[in-house]
């Protein structure tokens, strides 16, 4: 009897796929902390083992030895190691693939899973020795899995190929960056590692371009003049002035004012124009969309949403209720017709909460699915396949909420055009031109499934054309113009899409990076000292590093790599060969550039440790720490002696208490294993928001025996509080 290994990229699919194949009879297995499932198909042995993404780390041959600069080695020199944590994995693959006559690789069908299946292959030493194959198929369902079983395909080596390139090159120039931050830093200042990469640089170099813009921003006033207009009937609307001719405002304070006394009271002739638009739905998700989409609507962050491991969408996809998330398509499949678009509605139409705008989307059908431009040659777009079975079915109300916004998502696309009908009113009174714009929804369509469109109407008195109308007011209002705000994690993964920087998969992941390595701060993006340094560095001795330009026509190659239309060999060589004379030049400029990126550090690490104002001498107060813990005191010490105790895991903010000091957030955790969050004034006073819930009393934290506790400074209750938040007076 052959013997037949399946090899997924996680755990939880395997499982799926088992149950699918093996029609109920699979049975799992645990070796150590890996679960397999063995079972009978076809009259042979079939064993689905999970690797855990990534288990072989690429790296350089000599990679335990001291840093060095520059580090570049042909591809074919590069090594594939065991990550320690995942070992396990690749022991439990090893042992199962040894007597198997064919290895089928059912990793995710993208550059980054097929690149998973070619290292295992490679570094077990099974290719040529034994048969390859590839399952693809876009979501786990039954149907999917044994249709792609059914038709297995040869292993797919141009997107193995893409990734292995992604790979490479991710390692050499990120190591090259690093490396060559790191040690000129060195020579003038300890720092333990100062990272740059071929996505990350870029992606901080637009954070703080936007910052440079914010600035030196000079805000300009503009003005506002809205009249008030009657009708023939009585009835009142407002109409706004147009600027004049080649302005896209009226800058002038005093053409304003004429304005106003031009037309206060006076006639104009109005000249109106209405028509009926339809408002087509948007799109299917593809990964970025859903990323940015679904953040916008619930509040999740891209990274809680799409993240490989444990994003919600990942588990929703990984549960087969949704396809494969990591898309760059906008269309369904091309196979698809009337009969599969209607079963994927009454799958959508068995989960309560959606069962009546399913039924209506049912009834009212269009003829073809609304679809946009972005195609992926793997997998289709984002769409339902499964529904929870039932309330409990969904581990959390979160992933109850990504599920109904990518659902009704689909619904929309299936759903007829809206029709809104949009009026124009233009009064020109004495030379002076008003417009005032309405919108009135005559047909919800789409909207009626997809409520997170804005819509907001706005309808206007009946207005003929040729009527008089009377100005009876007119309002002036002085306004600024405004920089252009800080990057959200919404709208850079956007423009790194626009730009072609990094994949769906790896944007949301970069933006931690760039937090971990303390290159930005605040929820909206708000370079650091040293991630304007390392950009002002990377600018001035070797701009391409920091070049979108130069990564996004790197990521273009290699998705001509995945197309087969380039020979990823030929790739790597030009472009190690350009590294190279990138790192000439990083040498050229060693002194200079660590010299910068020192001071630039130390700056960083003095306003770090800032935390706000001395209250007796007005001197900085720092972050210290003792053999006993971190403490805040006085930069003035030894002449000023204010210091202020911190117990473990509190953080300063940089928001202050009434009575000026920062506040200190904090945790702690109860007898009954849970974790309460605080929040108290740093010097304990009076007016902190951290106060007894049972009289009302200011309460504190204390360090008992079993750690931090809350204590009432008046009665006796522990661990009994609220947080009452104040304006500062």
């Amino acid at each position: 009897m052959g013997k037949v290994l399946v090899i997924t990229e996680k755990p939880r699919v395997a499982q799926k796929i088992a149950q699918i194949l093996g029609e109920g009879s699979a049975k799992s297995e645990k070796r150590g902390r890996v679960t397999l499932y063995r079972f009978e198909r076809d009259g042979e042995e079939w064993v689905v083992v999970p690797a855990s993404g990534h288990v072989l780390e690429l790296d350089f041959p000599d990679s335990k030895k001291e840093w060095t600069f520059p580090v570049i080695h042909p591809p074919e020199e590069l090594v594939f190691r065991p990550i320690r944590s995942k070992s396990a994995y690749l022991r439990v693959i090893r042992e199962e693939g040894r007597d198997a006559d064919r290895i089928i690789v059912a990793t995710d069908l993208d550059t980054e899973g097929s690149a998973i299946g070619l290292e295992i292959v490679r570094y077990l030493g099974w290719e040529g020795e034994k048969e390859i194959l590839r399952a693809e198929f876009s979501a786990l369902t039954p149907e999917a899995i044994e249709r792609a079983f059914a038709d297995l395909r040869p292993f797919d080596y141009p997107r193995a190929n893409a990734g292995w390139a992604r790979r490479v090159l991710d390692l050499e120039w990120g190591a090259n960056v690093t490396r060559a931050l790191t040690l000129s830093t060195r020579e003038h200042s300890w720092v333990k590692v100062l990272s740059g990469g071929r996505v990350q640089s870029p992606a901080l170099a637009l954070i703080v371009k936007r910052e440079e813009e914010i600035r030196n921003f000079v805000p300009r006033k503009y003005y506002v003049v809205t009249a008030t207009f009657e009708t023939p009937r009585g009835e009142t609307f407002e109409a706004v002035a147009l600027p004049p001719k080649g302005q896209d405002r009226i800058w002038d304070r005093e053409l304003a004012e004429k304005i106003r006394e031009d037309v206060l009271n006076e006639f104009g002739l109005a000249k109106v124009s209405a028509r009926e638009v339809s408002v087509p739905p948007p799109p299917p998700f593809n990964g970025t969309d859903m990323q940015v989409e679904v953040s916008r609507i619930t509040g999740l962050t891209p990274r809680q949403i799409a993240d490989r491991t444990r994003g919600i969408a990942q588990q929703l996809y990984e549960a087969g209720l949704i396809s494969y998330i990591g898309t760059e398509s906008q269309k369904y499949p091309k196979e698809w017709g009337r009969k599969e678009f209607e079963a994927m509605v009454r799958v959508i139409q068995r989960w309560e909460p959606l069962r009546d705008v399913a039924e209506w989307v049912l009834k009212n059908m269009r003829p073809r699915p609304v679809e946009g431009r972005k195609d992926d040659p793997a997998h289709p777009c984002i769409h339902v396949v499964g529904a929870p079975k039932g309330p409990d079915d969904l581990p959390t109300k979160r992933h109850a909420r990504v599920y109904e916004v990518i659902a009704r998502r689909v619904l929309a696309t299936l759903s007829p055009d809206g029709r809104d009908r949009r009026t124009r009113v233009d009064v020109e009174v004495r030379g002076h031109p008003f417009r005032a714009a309405g919108r009135v929804i005559l047909e919800r369509g789409w909207r009626r499934v997809y409520p997170y469109a804005k819509a907001e109407e706005r309808e206007l008195p009946r207005v003929e054309s040729g009527e008089r109308l009377r100005c009876v007011d007119v309002r002036i209002e002085e306004k600024e113009t405004q920089p252009p705000p800080r990057y959200t994690p919404r709208s850079l993964i956007r423009e790194m899409e626009r730009l072609g920087l990094g994949t769906k998969n790896t944007r949301a992941q970069i933006l931690d990076i760039l937090r971990e390595r303390g290159y930005v701060e605040g929820k909206s993006f708000k370079p650091t000292p040293i991630g304007e340094a390392v950009v002002r560095a990377l600018e001035k001795s070797v701009p391409e590093i920091v070049s979108p330009e130069l990564t996004a026509q790197l990521d273009r190659a290699m998705q001509e790599i995945e197309l087969g239309r380039m020979d990823h060999r030929e790739f790597l060589r030009s472009t190690l060969k350009r590294l190279e004379e990138i790192a000439s030049e990083f040498e050229q400029r060693g002194l200079e550039l660590g010299q910068s990126l020192a001071e630039a550090l130390r700056a960083h690490r003095r306003a770090s440790r800032e935390v706000g104002t001395c209250p007796r001498c007005g001197s900085p107060l720092v972050i210290r720490r003792s053999r006993y813990g971190r403490f805040v005191s006085c930069s003035a010490y030894p002449e000023c002696d204010v210091k202020y105790n911190l117990y473990p895991g509190e953080e300063v903010l940089t928001e202050a208490c009434v009575c000026g000091l920062p506040l200190v957030r904090g945790r702690v955790r109860t007898k009954s294993g849970r974790t309460l969050q605080y929040l108290r004034c740093l010097g304990n006073c009076d007016q902190t928001p951290l106060r007894c819930r049972e009289c009302g009393a200011p309460a504190v934290p204390r360090k008992g025996r079993y750690g931090v506790f809350i204590a009432c400074t008046q009665c006796e209750k522990v661990n009994y509080f609220l947080v009452r938040r104040r304006r500062p007076s």
